[in-house]
């Protein structure tokens, strides 16, 4: 028998579970969809985030499903790319048609997304996408547990706003005069 037989012959339930685990989570491959959820790229955005994940659900995986002739792409081809119009993305995403198209668009530019244009016989204009996982590898959270480093939610810092329009004790717009005195000199 070689060392590494008698190691595991020799070890406990609780040191055979670890190990598994270990090795387990060494040959584990991450879905697409839970890559999307974990990637840093969309923090802050949560409609960016569902738009790619309404995507990523919507992949086609039925090798039996219709596809149009005129489709660039036909079976097998097709298979991994998602064919929904943008106004049903929109509507599963809960957006806007507009905001969904601005989305996909800069994930276009970011090389998120490949998108395949098309027309068909009737002069509508259709699209494909496919998510690029390589890219979503890219974009992964360093760490994935509480407290974990984050971007900043804004570019500029929102510290103590001390601007003309703040309200403070002094500037308080539905407050007379008298009442904005009382609130000073309880301030004070």
């Amino acid at each position: 028998m070689s060392t590494e037989a008698v190691a595991k012959a020799q070890e406990t339930p609780h040191q055979k579970k670890m190990r598994l685990r270990k090795e387990f989570a060494a040959k584990k491959q991450k879905s697409v969809s839970i890559k999307v959820q974990e990637m840093e790229y969309a923090d802050w955005n949560p409609t960016a985030r569902m738009t790619l994940l309404v995507i990523a659900l919507g992949q086609r995986v039925n090798e039996d499903a219709y596809v149009p002739e005129e489709c660039p792409l036909q079976m097998p081809e097709i298979l991994g790319w998602c064919d929904f119009a943008e106004w049903r993305i929109a509507q599963r995403a809960g957006a806007s048609d507009d905001g969904v198209q601005k989305i996909i668009q800069r994930f276009e530019d970011d090389g998120v997304l490949e998108i395949k244009r098309w027309w068909d016989n009737n002069n509508t204009a259709h699209n494909l996408y496919r998510i690029i996982e390589s890219k979503l590898d890219e974009l992964q959270r360093k760490e994935h547990k509480r407290g974990a480093e984050r971007p900043p939610r804004y570019k500029k810092s929102r510290k103590g706003m001390k601007n003309k329009g703040s309200f403070t004790t002094a500037n308080q717009p539905s407050r007379t005069v008298i009442q904005r005195g009382i609130m000073a000199e309880d301030d004070e």
